[in-house]
């Protein structure tokens, strides 16, 4: 089977290895004040329109969805692709502008929907649908940018250098997130006035769209891709070749991956509710328990919750940004041939740091201690009854949620690429089709072995320096002077498939608890509470009753459970090592 040809070799702009990385991942952090954006506001926002919980959790069923059906097929297209610009670039750029129109369409929907609709009826519920159907739009578009920045890394960077791009890129998440809830937690309109909107939320979406425009197009001019000449095999990537490509390579996956997938799956049936519900969680806590005659005197009880909440979703930032740095120089590399994955510390700290070298955690065991730390934060929330409690538990969170995004990455990485190697016998096989069969039918060594001849890659590592290749300089079958990630956009594309199903379990367990527990528009005075809902017609999305259970806080504390179960999963993953 004739093996791929490429032109040109990978590099990206910058004249010190943490620019390079910076440049490099800089789109994530756009992508992450769009989700921030929505994790915050979105929930609050289509419950003022007047959906119930329950209904409002059916609506999530959009990230799961898009990042099921957009990213694995994305994953093929792009890795076939043989546009001159790249094979993730293109998708990263018109993903973005999309992203950008639907982010400003869900900030002026009633004012959209209001010319051309007139009967206030009709126009109510036409509304929700444009609403609902921008942030669907919005998901798909963002999951095709996201997993081509991810894909992006892989291809580009060598096997050594695989953790420190990924480690890079949790800091470039946290850095947006970070961003995304300080703007969040602050007054834009009484800071800014309403030139770019008469609302907070309208004010977010103006800020997300520019953020993500600017962060992709940084990206994208910084990194330069090699261009496919000719896919592995010749094959075209036609709609059943890409469908039945997909099926294959998901139907089986190397033991390996196939375990870093099930760690994802379960980790991500309690983090789904976290990310989506944890803002409104404490803006409710305060209302509910602390507070609840001040919503009688906000006129803005949407802006006023997302704030609240997005203030503990700072301190996670900061916390998880914090973590992002600091860990990598106390983890040890799954690669433990090669050096740290981080930079050089200061000569102030090297020593320190070099007596803890020996005793450092690897990062399989960093992995189990997420997990177990997420469950034992999230099992404490449905008795949360203040914003204080519950603004620390959400911080704390932070640590795990790091580690999170690192550690999977870093692991797909690294395996992305050693399956590219030549097995024993001279055979080539293609890698969408190293499987968990082939691995025993053409002689693939255990990873042990394989560490001590990892050596032999260092022929693979990306030249950053501007000017040193050609374009016209082709490459075929060994790929030297290139990252191996040939297939990186389906791998990648299979990883998110099992991150998004949890999510469909996330919702459909979400929908349960929300029917139950507050099946439909809550009746301020069933609280006790006093409030008179005819003071503001915001206030009726609110469940004020304090005797009954908080149903996001069951949502958290089931999710708290499922991690208990990727602690498990992931203790399997580190026996195949």
């Amino acid at each position: 089977m004739r093996a791929a040809s490429w032109t040109g070799t990978p590099s990206i702009k910058g004249r010190s290895e943490s620019t390079r990385m910076a440049l490099l991942t800089c789109s994530l952090a756009g992508i992450q004040i769009t989700w921030g954006l929505e994790m915050s506001y979105c929930t609050p926002y289509l419950l003022q329109l007047g959906l119930t919980k329950s209904r409002t959790s059916l609506v999530w069923v959009a990230g799961p969805l898009s990042g099921l059906i957009m990213q694995p097929i994305v994953g093929v297209i792009a890795d076939r692709s043989r546009s001159r610009w790249g094979r993730r670039r293109p998708f990263m750029i018109g993903g973005s502008i999309v992203v950008a129109m639907c982010l400003l369409l869900l900030g002026w929907t009633t004012e959209v929907v209001s010319y051309f609709v007139h009967d206030p009826e009709t126009r109510k519920r036409a509304v929700i649908v444009v609403a609902v159907l921008s942030i669907y739009l919005l998901d798909f578009a963002i999951n095709v940018v996201q997993s081509c920045s991810r894909s992006l890394i892989v291809d580009t960077l060598p096997i050594s250098q695989q953790q420190l791009g990924n480690a890079w890129a949790t800091r470039m998440l946290a850095i947006g997130t970070l961003v995304s809830y300080t703007v969040g937690s602050i007054d834009m309109v009484s800071t800014f006035g309403t030139r770019f909107g008469d609302t907070q939320f309208k004010q977010m979406t103006v800020m997300s769209s520019i953020s993500l425009l600017v962060s992709v197009f940084t990206t994208s001019y910084a990194v330069k891709e090699r261009v496919l000449v000719s896919a592995r095999g010749g094959e075209k990537a036609g709609p059943l070749q890409v469908l039945s490509q997909l099926y294959r390579t998901a139907m089986e996956l190397p033991p390996r991956i196939q375990a870093i997938c099930w760690v994802q799956f379960w980790a991500w049936i309690g983090w789904f509710p976290f990310l989506f519900y944890s803002t409104t969680w404490v803006g409710e806590t305060y209302f509910r328990y602390e507070n609840p005659e001040s919503m009688t005197q906000s006129g803005d009880t949407l802006g006023d919750v997302g704030r609240m909440g997005s203030l503990s979703l700072v301190i996670f930032s900061i916390i998880t940004f914090a973590s992002s740095v600091l860990l990598p120089f106390f983890v040890r590399s799954p690669d433990s041939k090669k050096p740290p994955f981080t930079p050089r510390p200061p000569p102030g700290v090297a020593a320190i740091l070099g007596r803890i070298r020996k005793s450092r955690p690897d990062l399989t065991t960093t992995w189990i201690f997420s997990h177990f730390m997420f469950a034992v934060t999230m099992i404490f929330a449905p008795w949360a009854r203040s914003v204080r409690f519950a603004t620390f538990l959400v911080s704390i969170c932070g640590v795990p949620w790091a580690i999170t995004g690192w550690a999977p990455f870093a692991f797909m990485g690294v395996e992305i690429n050693r399956l590219a190697q030549e097995p024993p016998g001279g055979s080539k096989p293609t890698a969408a089709m190293i499987t968990s069969t082939s691995f025993r039918t053409h002689g693939y060594r255990p990873v042990n072995q394989i560490d001590r001849d990892v050596e032999m890659l260092d022929v693979l590592r990306v030249n950053h320096r501007d000017g040193d290749s050609s374009d016209d300089e082709s490459t075929s079958g060994d790929n030297s002077g290139a990252s191996t990630g040939e297939l990186a956009g389906i791998y990648l594309g299979v990883l998110n498939v099992y991150t998004t199903l949890p999510q469909f379990v996330g919702t459909f367990l979400s929908w349960i608890v929300f029917s139950l527990l507050e099946p439909a528009h809550p009746d301020p005075h069933s609280g006790g509470t006093g409030v008179d809902p005819t003071q503001d017609a915001d206030n009726g999305w609110m469940n004020l009753n304090t005797e009954g259970p908080n149903a996001i806080a069951v949502c958290l504390f089931i999710g708290a459970l499922s991690a208990l179960v990727a602690v498990e999963a992931t203790r399997r993953f580190a026996k195949l090592r």
